[in-house]
């Protein structure tokens, strides 16, 4: 895989048409249409697309999910929001020096910040997520650790609590980690409750830790609390949140990067 290999971006739409979708399992073309506001012919069009993409699975009169969702939900998070996490990704990237050690954790995010990290020199980096393992080893200056632990087939994670003791060998300047919810609260969750303590023990070992997020992730459906704003240094996100958790994050200490 090119470092300057990108998924494209899905339209809003199709974004909308897909998650749809996601929350039904199948959708007729008329139904979709009338959610939308726009005709038959352009939710048509846009489901042709989605097939062609394997995305969703097109049938007669609608679109459903694809066989085996399961491991094509990784790809279709790849595809989503795929503009901001790149930008997430290279914002990220600046703040690291050459030389540094690093973990990163597993997630479409982090994978965006390691593709941005490929020019960097001499950097030492343990990785829980097997696809950023494979991007950073374009570049043979590294020194890349993959953990040991259980593999979750469809987002090529390792994870549980043999792959946290063995990240507790470690000290690391900089945590790299993604997250599944961010609150108004300034509380960090998850949604798997083995990425738990994979996720504490990462920000245990490391001087600095950063947290990469789009905007999808504030206020979102996790529910394991892995941590708190009193907990790390810096969220990288796309958009501005909203006001009150500027404020707690004033409150803590922690720097919000806009990345846009």
């Amino acid at each position: 895989m090119s470092s300057e290999s990108q998924p494209e971006s899905l339209s809003q739409r199709q974004q909308s048409i897909v998650d749809w979708v996601r929350r039904h399992g199948s959708a007729t073309i008329e139904t979709m249409a009338e959610e939308f506001s726009v005709s038959a012919q352009t939710i048509r069009r846009e489901i042709i697309e989605l097939n062609h993409r394997r995305i969703l699975q097109r049938h007669h009169g609608g679109a459903s999910l694809p066989a085996g969702f399961d491991n094509l939900d990784y790809s279709f998070r790849q595809i989503k929001n795929a503009d901001e996490k790149k930008r997430i990704g290279k914002h990220l990237a600046k703040e690291i020096s050459n030389e540094s050690s690093i973990f990163i954790d597993i997630g479409t995010t982090t994978e965006a910040v390691s593709k941005a990290l490929i020019t960097h020199k001499g950097l030492k980096v343990i990785t829980n997520h097997m696809s950023v393992a494979s991007v950073l080893c374009e570049n043979t200056d590294f020194d890349i650790i993959l953990t040991g632990g259980l593999v979750r087939n469809r987002d090529r994670a390792l994870t549980g609590e043999d792959t946290s003791e063995f990240i507790k060998k470690f000290k690391v300047n900089y945590a790299i980690l993604g997250i599944g919810s961010i609150t108004s609260e300034g509380n960090l969750l998850d949604y798997d409750y083995r990425d738990f303590h994979v996720s504490k023990t990462a920000i245990s070992i490391a001087e600095k830790k950063f947290i990469v997020a789009d905007h999808t992730k504030f206020n979102s459906k996790a529910i394991i609390q892995t941590a708190h704003f009193s907990d790390i240094d810096a969220i990288f996100t796309d958009i501005e949140p909203q006001q009150e958790l500027m404020r707690v994050a004033d409150e803590h200490n922690v720097q919000i990067y806009i990345c846009n």
